[in-house]
């Protein structure tokens, strides 16, 4: 998949592992982790619903996903053109960002 960055200061921070480090400390690897597979993915689909990425769709919102990066945190996401709606259709996404919203 084709992934963009909703700002400028995320794509550095999440592009270049010493910030990452810095900014989100022992989550990294499991962040690096789910980049990976969102980059190697070639659709949404392919991102598997169970743990560990736990691919799902926020409840209340418009074509925005998230999966999961530890217990708490989580990258969200939403597909480029919101009026896509099959996930196999979906194969560029734009990181909004990686928050624990619990």
């Amino acid at each position: 998949m084709k992934i963009y960055f909703a700002t400028t200061k995320l794509e550095k921070i999440l592009t270049n592992e010493r910030l990452l480090r810095k900014r989100y400390g022992n989550l990294t690897n499991k962040i690096m982790a789910r980049l990976t597979d969102l980059r190697t993915a070639d659709n949404l689909k392919e991102i598997t619903h169970l743990p560990p990425p736990r691919r799902h769709k926020l409840s209340g919102y418009k074509n925005i996903f998230a999966v999961d990066v530890s217990g708490n945190y989580r990258i969200i996401f939403s597909s480029i053109d919101e009026n896509i709606i099959e996930l196999e259709e979906i194969d560029e996404i734009v990181i909004l960002d990686i928050v624990d919203y619990h």
